[in-house]
C-alpha cells in the first residue's frame, strides 16, 4: 500500500525524469530520437517497477521481486547508454533516483548493494566522458561518492522516520479500537446493569407485594370471623359479643403492628422473633381468632432466612384460604425435617374442598417463591375432602 510520503516521491521521480530528458535532448548534439527512446525506457520501467512494487502478494512474491530486479537492471543499463550520449552529464542524476528508491523501499542489504554498484558504474561513465583524464576523474569520484552517501543517509533515516510514523499510527489504531470496545463492554455492562436493576426492583415490588397480601389478608380474615360471631351473639349473649369486638379490635392493632413489624423487616433486615416462635404464634393466634381447632408437629430446622420467610407466608396463605373460602374448623400441619436445608411442609384441612382448583395472587406468588428456591409445590383437593398443601424444599 503506498502512502503520501511514497506518492510525493514518485510524482517528483516523474518530474525529474522529464526534466531530464528535456534538458539532454536540448543540449546533445546527437540523434534527439535516441535520447528520447532511451528515457522513455527508463520511464516505462520505473512505472512498471512502481506499479508491481505497492502490489507485492506473498503467494507472487518472487515473481514480483524478479520483475522489479529487471527493472532496476534495465533502467540502470539505459542510464548508463544515455550518459555516453549525454555532454551535460546531467543524467548522471538519475542514478541518484534509483538509489533513493531503493534506500527508501528495499532491504538495507539490497540498498547498499544497489549503493556500491552505481557507484562503480557512475565512476566507470565519468572514466569514459573525460577520456581517462585522472585529474578530472579523482576530483569526481569524490564528489561522487560524497552527494551518493548524503543521498543513502537521508533517504534511510526518511524510511526509519516512516516506518515509526506506521508503528505509531498502528498503535493509535490499537488503542483506539481497544477503548471503543472497552466502551461498547462498558455500555453492554451499562445496559445488563439497569436490566438486573429492573428485575431486582420488580423483584422486591412482588416480595413487599406477598408480605403486605400475607399479613394483610390473614389479620382481615380472622377479623372477619370475630365480627361474625359478634354479630350472631349481639341479641344472645352482649357480654360474649362484646368480648368477641375486643379480641376483633386486638386483631386489627395486632396486624397493624404485623405490618409495621413487615416494613421493618423489609427495611433493615431485621429479624422479629425466630422461625419456631413465628410459626407458633401464627397458628394460636388463629386458634384463638377464628375458632377452629390446629394440630401441629414442627420439628427442629436448618433452613435459610428466605426459605424460613417462604413457609410463613405459606402456612399463614394456607390457613387464610382454608377459614375464607373452604369454612374450615380443622388443621393438621406438620413441618418435618429430612436433612439439613431439606424440610417438608404439609397442611391439611376439613373444608369444603373442590373440583377445580383456580390460584389467586395468594397461591401464584407462593408458586413462584417456592419455584425460585428450587423446591416442589402440590396441592390436592376434592368436593367434601378438603384441601392440602404439600411443599417440599
Amino acid at each position: 500500500m503506498i502512502n503520501t510520503v511514497e506518492v510525493i516521491m514518485i510524482v517528483i521521480s516523474y518530474c525529474i525524469l522529464v526534466m531530464n530528458m528535456l534538458i539532454v535532448y536540448i543540449y546533445s548534439d546527437i540523434n534527439g530520437i535516441a535520447i528520447v527512446a532511451l528515457n522513455f525506457t527508463i520511464i516505462f520501467s520505473y512505472s512498471v517497477r512502481t506499479f508491481f512494487a505497492s502490489r507485492i502478494d506473498d503467494s507472487y512474491k518472487f515473481k514480483y521481486y524478479t520483475i522489479i530486479f529487471i527493472g532496476y537492471i534495465l533502467e540502470i543499463i539505459s542510464i548508463f547508454i544515455l550518459n555516453r550520449f549525454d555532454n551535460t552529464m546531467v543524467s548522471q542524476t538519475l542514478y541518484l533516483l534509483i538509489l533513493s528508491d531503493a534506500a527508501i523501499n528495499r532491504s538495507r542489504a539490497f540498498s547498499a548493494g544497489t549503493f556500491c554498484l552505481l557507484y562503480i558504474i557512475s565512476c566507470f561513465s565519468i572514466v569514459l566522458t573525460v577520456h581517462f583524464n585522472m585529474t578530472k576523474v579523482i576530483p569526481a569520484a569524490l564528489i561522487t561518492i560524497t552527494v551518493y552517501a548524503v543521498v543513502y543517509i537521508i533517504f534511510s533515516l526518511l524510511k526509519y522516520m516512516m516506518k515509526q510514523t506506521e508503528t505509531i499510527q498502528e498503535n493509535l489504531r490499537r488503542i483506539t479500537v481497544e477503548k471503543l470496545e472497552k466502551d461498547n463492554l462498558y455500555a453492554e455492562l451499562k445496559e445488563a446493569y439497569q436490566k438486573v436493576e429492573g428485575i431486582t426492583a420488580l423483584k422486591e415490588r412482588n416480595r413487599i407485594a406477598r408480605e403486605i397480601h400475607d399479613t394483610v389478608g390473614h389479620t382481615l380474615t380472622t377479623v372477619l370471623v370475630e365480627l361474625e360471631a359478634a354479630k350472631r351473639l349481639l341479641r344472645k349473649d352482649v357480654a360474649l359479643s362484646e368480648n368477641k369486638l375486643n379480641l376483633a379490635q386486638q386483631q386489627v392493632r395486632k396486624g397493624l403492628d404485623s405490618i409495621r413489624s413487615s416494613v421493618r423487616v423489609l427495611e433493615k433486615g431485621e429479624d422479629i422473633m425466630d422461625f419456631g416462635q413465628s410459626v407458633i404464634a401464627i397458628i394460636e393466634d388463629t386458634e384463638k381468632h377464628s375458632e377452629v381447632s390446629i394440630k401441629y408437629q414442627i420439628d427442629e430446622t436448618k433452613i435459610s432466612k428466605k426459605q424460613q420467610e417462604m413457609l410463613l407466608s405459606a402456612l399463614t396463605e394456607g390457613l387464610t384460604n382454608g377459614i375464607r373460602h373452604g369454612k374450615s374448623t380443622a388443621f393438621i400441619f406438620k413441618l418435618t425435617s429430612k436433612s439439613e436445608g431439606h424440610v417438608l411442609f404439609s397442611l391439611e384441612d376439613n373444608g369444603n374442598g373442590a373440583t377445580a382448583m383456580v390460584p389467586g395472587f395468594g397461591l401464584k406468588s407462593m408458586k413462584e417463591r417456592v419455584e425460585e428456591l428450587g423446591g416442589k409445590i402440590r396441592i390436592d383437593t376434592a368436593p367434601e375432602e378438603g384441601f392440602a398443601l404439600y411443599i417440599e424444599l
